[in-house]
């Protein structure tokens, strides 16, 4: 008979050969690594508001977006997934989520703490902390965006860069090529899905400075939507402000009691800042920001002069528009006279020590100048304006406001090259609605 032996193995040693057969437990693998959280639009607290997040792909090749999440911690939810991933994003690619298309699951709403999460349940890849980060509530067109693009530190902008590359403004990132453009203008560039509106940025026109009266409270909506289509082209859209006139001149110096009117520098910041926060310009241009040729009326005292009266709008207009952190140009309309500070308060080697750009309206027809005043004038407000740049406003017609002959594109563009053969750096052309625009690709 056959014995039979039985191994009597350890438990140790059966435990142990049972782990070496199974694979070893991994760490989880962030597969999602370069995708980051890059943009925020948070307006839930808004009646009928969008929200939506830009995901940047910042890494050198295409991720699968499969199994990817976003998740929110805020209010409402802990945690909860508010997108699902599909399909890949290309290296450089973004991909915008938005609850108008229901891809993001929810609104978020910036007056309140809140996270975002991108990763998976067990994998971070990048995370948005409001009250770390960047912890203000936007303005009615801002977002929260990284600085600089894709890498940079969260900053507060009072405009947005949907599907573009974040950037605070630049004044040297576009052709120094600008349009003064009437409120009423707005229908029209908007038509045929903004065909003028291209028409003129082909041309290498890339500055609007928009009137006032579209900021009114009556053309918002339509104005916003002159503000998104221009934005998403390339436009810069300014504020085009009246200062000191308003259908009959308002001294902003109060000559008996030898002081400034502040209630007037009070009206002119509150219209600014409704212009940045609830419209999102990305430029304040100055107008009327002058006396009405009785500037030497008014200086009560060395303290208080009419030339102090100006620069202490431009100097606060500044401040205002710095006070954002976004890069926000300044300029101001100045009349063409050389050595005029005494008429209309205006003072160009003082103005520019706060504006971006100072902008003579050196209309030659309405001031019959010939081409060398032209430039005499033009290099004159060149060499006095500090630190800021000198851009001239040229006229599109010939005669004046009372009778005027529209210019055809050649001639207009031999007056541009006349000015661009100068000191300065820029044009401005007023106005639109008036003569032929040229191109001006060239002008840099």
């Amino acid at each position: 008979m056959k014995s039979i032996r039985i191994l009597l193995i350890p438990a140790c040693c059966l435990l142990l050969a049972a782990t070496c057969c199974k694979e070893p437990a991994k760490e989880p693998v962030d597969n999602f690594k370069g995708l980051v959280i890059n943009e925020i639009s948070a307006h839930d607290e808004t009646t009928d508001a969008i929200s939506w997040v830009e995901i940047l792909n910042t890494g050198s090749e295409a991720i699968s977006l499969e199994g990817l999440g976003l998740y929110i911690t805020d209010e409402y939810f802990n945690d909860r997934r508010i997108y699902t991933g599909t399909g890949s994003l290309a290296a450089g690619e973004r991909l915008v989520l938005t609850t108008a298309d229901e891809s993001l699951g929810t609104g978020i709403n910036s007056t309140s703490q809140f996270v975002l999460r991108l990763g998976t349940k067990e994998v971070t890849t990048d995370t948005f902390n409001r009250e770390e980060a960047a912890p203000k509530a936007l303005t009615a067109r801002g977002t929260y965006q990284r600085i600089p693009d894709g890498t940079g530190d969260w900053r507060v902008l009072p405009f947005h860069s949907r599907n573009k590359a974040n950037a605070i403004v630049d004044i040297d990132a576009q052709n120094h090529t600008a349009i003064w453009v009437w409120s009423s203008h707005i229908p029209s560039w908007l038509e045929n899905d903004c065909a003028e509106m291209k028409r003129l940025y082909n041309l290498g026109y890339r500055h609007i400075l928009l009137n006032f009266v579209a900021f009114n409270p009556s053309n918002k909506r339509r104005t916003l939507e002159f503000m998104e289509a221009a934005e998403d082209m390339g436009w810069i859209v300014h504020a085009w402000l009246q200062c000191f006139y308003n259908g009959d001149w308002e001294s902003p110096v109060d000559d008996e009691n030898n002081c400034y009117k502040e209630y007037i520098y009070e009206r002119i910041r509150n219209n600014a800042r409704s212009y940045i926060e609830e419209y999102g310009v990305k430029g304040l241009h100055l107008d009327y920001v002058r006396f009405g040729g009785t500037a030497y009326k008014h200086n009560p005292s060395a303290e208080v002069t009419a030339i102090g009266a100006i620069d202490k709008c431009c100097r606060e207009i500044r401040e205002l528009a710095d006070s954002y952190e976004a890069g926000i140009l300044t300029s101001a309309a100045l009349m063409p006279e050389i050595n005029s500070a005494m008429y209309y308060g205006q003072e160009p080697s003082h103005m520019g020590k706060y504006l971006h750009i100072l902008m003579p309206m050196i209309y030659r027809y309405s001031y019959h100048y010939s081409d060398d005043s032209c430039k005499r004038v033009a290099n004159w407000f060149a060499d006095n304006a500090a630190d800021a740049q000198m851009w001239s406003g040229i006229q599109t017609y010939r005669g004046n406001d009372s009778k005027v002959d529209p210019m055809n594109a050649e001639d207009l563009r031999k007056d541009i090259d006349i000015f661009m053969d100068t000191h300065g750096s820029g044009i401005v052309l007023f106005r639109y609605g008036l003569g032929t625009f040229p191109d001006v690709n060239d002008i840099k």
